[in-house]
């Protein structure tokens, strides 16, 4: 197969599960970050988080609220601390994912209230668990939000000098998989996020029967193909899945056989 393949899945012995979850990079006017999305735990908030990034949202948008020793804030964009997106999304607090030193997570003005805002935690504030849904941390450059996190600021906790979200960008796309008994399919995607012309590929160690199912982020289907599967590499046009009259977003592929060996991927349509 000449296309660059940009994922591979392994489905090998065990009943293992495993998730690597989507990656976004802030390009900040102070340096740039990368935090992680918890997905598996968030799918709500972080599809939500995801969907704006997508859409350049929070390009050009400032943190407004910096407390050294506490956490900086964003995602505002009238800069003032009451904006949103006008998209309100409700609270995630289970399972736990606590507000530890490096996590970022949905701002609100109360209960169910989570819009576009967002906050990266400078130090350890668990007794925020309760109220504040935590979906995501930072990897690498957490010394850019700790120097975000020193600049002076005025009585209301605004830095004096702006601290812009020049742009945020998705840099890895979530891939997840499901591997049961000896399930040993590689399924592979390209491009993704999906255009015309984009391939599902999936490697079958036999001639068999599949059924593809494409699903939202709360795990309803969107649609559904019985597919015949010829042993080896079996290229299948995204056409065929009928993704092009879907809305943009996140969605999971999860092809199961007879003997229920599955496996999922995630695919964003654009």
């Amino acid at each position: 197969m000449k296309t660059k393949i940009t994922y591979i899945l392994f489905f090998i012995l065990s009943a293992f599960k495993m998730h690597a979850q989507t990656e976004v990079t802030f390009y900040t006017s102070m340096g740039t970050f990368v935090a992680t999305m918890e997905q598996a735990k968030r799918p709500i908030t972080t599809n939500n988080f995801i969907n704006l990034v997508g859409n350049k949202f929070y390009d050009g948008i400032i943190f407004h609220r910096v407390i050294n020793g506490f956490m900086i804030q964003g995602g505002d964009p009238t800069g003032t601390g009451s904006g949103g997106s006008g998209v309100i999304i409700p609270d995630e607090l289970t399972p736990l994912v606590s507000n530890l030193q490096k996590t970022i997570s949905m701002a609100n003005s109360g209960p169910n209230t989570g819009t576009s805002q967002f906050f990266i935690n400078l130090v350890d504030n668990t007794y925020l668990n309760p109220n504040y849904p935590c979906f995501g941390k930072v990897d690498t450059g957490f010394s850019v939000v700790q120097a975000i996190g020193a600049v002076p600021t005025n009585s209301s906790d605004r830095p004096l000098t702006d601290v812009v979200m020049d742009s945020l960008r998705i840099t890895k796309y979530a891939t997840a998989v499901n591997n049961y008994n000896q399930a040993t399919f590689e399924m592979e995607i390209f491009p993704n996020p999906i255009e015309n012309g984009s391939l599902l590929a999936i490697n079958s160690p036999s001639s068999e029967e599949v059924t593809i199912t494409v699903l939202n982020t709360v795990g309803l289907p969107v649609c559904k193909k019985a597919i015949h599967l010829n042993k080896g590499v079996n290229e299948i046009s995204f056409n065929e899945l009928a993704l092009d009259r879907v809305a943009p977003g996140l969605y999971y592929v999860n092809v199961t056989d007879s003997k229920s060996m599955s496996g999922m991927k995630s695919v964003r349509v654009q």
